[in-house]
């Protein structure tokens, strides 16, 4: 049976329109939170959801990416198509988890970063969202 472990969020920009970051190839930091597992025992799991808001300002072919780390090491990444018409909004969230944690160190850190790849004429213009639950047998 699993037990609850810990969970935290982490908020960037609350709703749609609410920022005007411009979308570059470069990864950019949108979400940073730790996970407290010292109450951890076995089979110790990490559920987390991040969520990206991008608006196209010309009407290109693009991609967007989001990446999450585990202190260094990348254990996701997602990436999808830009919308092709200029102004459209692109709500991009996925989920992940991070199977067999381990408790030590037993705060990790989980980061969530995106870019965008092609010719990307895109701002992020929210909401940028970021959470995590910990769960053990």
């Amino acid at each position: 049976m699993s037990t609850f472990v810990d969970s935290q969020v982490s908020q960037n920009a609350s709703y749609a329109g609410s920022i005007a970051v411009p979308l570059t190839a470069t990864p950019a930091l949108f979400g940073t939170l730790g996970i407290n597992l010292a109450t951890a025992t076995t089979n110790t799991r990490v559920e987390l959801s991040a969520t990206v808001g991008v608006t196209t300002l010309l009407a290109v072919l693009g991609t967007v990416t989001i990446l999450i780390f585990r202190d260094t090491t990348l254990i996701y990444s997602a990436t999808t198509a830009l919308p092709v018409n200029a102004l459209d909004t692109l709500t991009f969230t996925v989920s992940a988890t991070d199977f067999n944690v381990p408790t030590t160190p037993s705060f990790p850190i989980y980061s969530a970063f995106v870019l965008g790849s092609g010719i990307n004429l895109a701002n992020r213009t929210g909401p940028e969202s970021f959470s995590a639950v910990a769960s053990s047998n």
